[in-house]
């Protein structure tokens, strides 16, 4: 563990359809951070923000979905050239709306857990995430109303 890069706080959702899948964000070839891969929806925590506002902040900029995070599903922890992060994975629940990308995205998918774990293009340590959350069967969050 390098102990002197920059450590940032990062938010995550798992979000899932009507079928059970999970959606899946293919970032920008663009992009300083996994450039062309595939991404659960999130980012970077800002200073004044909790972890939940920040979550719901972060999918909707990503995705123009409002959600209403659950639980903590679990977390990811990762080094990048520059920083190391420390990601809380929300259970985000159920969508059922269209997905609006920003720039910072190319396409999205809907996929099942088996495709999942078998994506090359997903970094290792999202793949090692649901592999774990699969393990637990978590079920998705029902938001109380």
């Amino acid at each position: 563990m390098n102990l002197e890069k920059t450590y940032i706080i990062s938010v995550y959702a798992i979000l899932r359809n009507e079928k059970g899948e999970f959606l899946l964000l293919r970032r920008s070839e663009n992009s300083h951070t996994n450039p062309g891969k595939w991404d659960l929806p999130g980012g970077k925590v800002n200073p004044d923000e909790t972890l939940k506002e920040a979550v719901v902040r972060e999918v909707w900029e990503e995705t123009g979905i409002s959600i209403f995070p659950g639980e903590i599903a679990g977390e990811v922890n990762f080094e990048l050239p520059e920083k190391r992060v420390i990601a809380i994975v929300f259970n985000g629940g159920y969508v059922i709306t269209e997905v609006k990308l920003s720039y910072e995205h190319i396409e999205y998918v809907w996929t099942s857990l088996e495709s999942i774990l078998g994506m090359k293009t997903l970094p290792a340590y999202f793949r090692d995430f649901f592999a774990r959350f699969d393990l637990e069967n978590k079920k998705p969050y029902k938001p109380p109303f």
